[in-house]
């Protein structure tokens, strides 16, 4: 069950509401599913300092885009071969239903953190044919003129809108044989789980754990999982860029701190922040629009990357534990995974667990974490996302004593 939106009582006490009678779209789902998990499992609640939970979050559900599309007469250039950019222009300049921005504005007044707008689809998330990546996910800063943060959020939920109608989502449904009517969305609202850092905000960790490794490395086995964190917002591994991997049974033994030259090679370099310069969104199909890249070794005074990063020394070639020492900072989670100043490796063990077990199918997930400077202070870990692991596996047996040497290629 999840509770209905009412913007006279919505305060900062409802922490999962849906607005619209509409279905929420796979992603939704995962997330309610994800937040019962977390209430049924006190064991959850064990860690000391760290508080499990899913974001803040409201869900607009499919009739908010219907009646979306309905009024503004968009069905027709929805469905035609116009390009992305013109397809974006005729849904930014339509009109957000009265009522759904007045929900709106009741948000803006009750949310103080910046807010990522994502896709949740009826095709997403499904068992058989997972739609992850197709859909665009936008992210805004926090700003405390109320007006101007409706404004934002409207903008990126026309801009996710129109993302449904983008060449590549056409392809991709018709590659998975969905016809375009098919598809609807809905949006989640949620706040962004990280903090201040300048004129940028970011968590500390994110990442994206499975409950199966289909490439395990000695000692690890395939049940044991594996996880891919990074340093940031978790765009850096969306988008395939460098991250450390690792098992949650093993998380002192990583492949790619084995060497220095490994290390020094294959560790992240840079990560994404979200820019605090609400003049600096702009309606765009890059859904990136509003983020930045930044480089690891020109980050200074900041609290978080004790907890991340070791430093290279370039005397005597090694790698030192911390950032006191002079040298080039390598992101290695030493301080968490090595000497466990927070616990991720037994949390993401455990959640794989408790999800894998409850959906009987190997599952992945998404995360992000915050530690604060001080360790009396409490840690958040938000889980942001869950959906199955598609396997599609075919068996073809032969017997090669039943096929005649005429029809067999071999090599003398």
């Amino acid at each position: 069950m999840i509770a209905k939106f009412y913007r006279e009582k919505y305060d900062e006490y409802l922490n999962f509401a849906r607005i619209g009678d509409g279905s929420i779209g796979g992603k939704a789902r995962g997330l309610a599913f994800l937040d019962s998990l977390i209430k049924q499992h006190p064991e959850l609640d064990e860690f000391e300092n760290v508080v499990i939970s899913i974001p803040r979050t409201i869900v607009l559900s499919t009739d908010v885009f219907d009646e979306f599309m309905e009024i503004n007469q968009l069905y027709e250039i929805a469905y035609s071969d116009a390009a992305d950019e013109e397809i974006l222009k005729a849904f930014s300049s339509a009109r957000i239903p009265e009522g759904t921005r007045k929900d709106l504005y009741s948000i803006a007044l009750v949310s103080k953190t910046p807010m990522a707008i994502r896709s949740s689809s009826l095709l997403e998330d499904s068992h058989y044919q997972p739609f992850a990546g197709v859909y665009s996910t936008y992210m805004i800063p926090h700003v405390q003129d109320a007006y101007q943060m409706v404004e934002m959020i409207a903008k990126a939920i026309k801009e996710v809108y129109a993302s449904v109608y983008y060449r590549t989502s056409k392809a991709y449904l018709t590659a998975t044989r969905h016809v375009i009517d098919e598809e609807k969305m809905s949006i989640i609202l949620q706040e962004v789980c990280g903090q201040q850092h300048g004129d940028y905000f970011y968590p500390t960790v994110s990442g994206v754990v499975r409950s199966i490794n289909f490439y395990p490395i000695e000692p690890e086995k395939a049940s044991d999982g594996v996880a891919h964190v990074c340093y940031g917002l978790g765009k850096q591994i969306v988008e395939g860029g460098r991250s450390l991997r690792f098992s949650p049974r093993h998380p002192k033994k990583i492949l790619q701190l084995s060497d220095t030259n490994l290390a020094l090679r294959d560790t992240q370099k840079t990560f994404y922040a979200l820019e605090l310069n609400p003049e600096k969104f702009i309606v765009s199909t890059d859904d990136a629009i509003n983020l930045a890249t930044l480089k690891i070794n020109n980050v200074e005074d900041d609290e978080a990357l004790k907890f991340v990063t070791s430093t290279f020394d370039y005397n005597d070639g090694t790698l030192k534990e911390g950032t006191i020492y002079k040298g080039r900072k390598v992101v290695t989670f030493a301080n968490i995974l090595k000497y466990e100043s927070f616990p991720l490796a037994k949390i993401l063990h455990l959640i794989c667990d408790i999800a894998h077990r409850a959906m009987n199918i190997p599952v992945e997930m998404e995360f992000a974490m915050n530690l604060p400077a001080s360790a009396n202070e409490t840690a958040s870990f938000n889980l942001l996302q869950i959906r199955p692991i598609v396997d599609n596996s075919e068996t073809l047996s032969s017997k090669l004593e039943e096929i005649p040497e005429e029809e067999s290629n071999y090599l003398l």
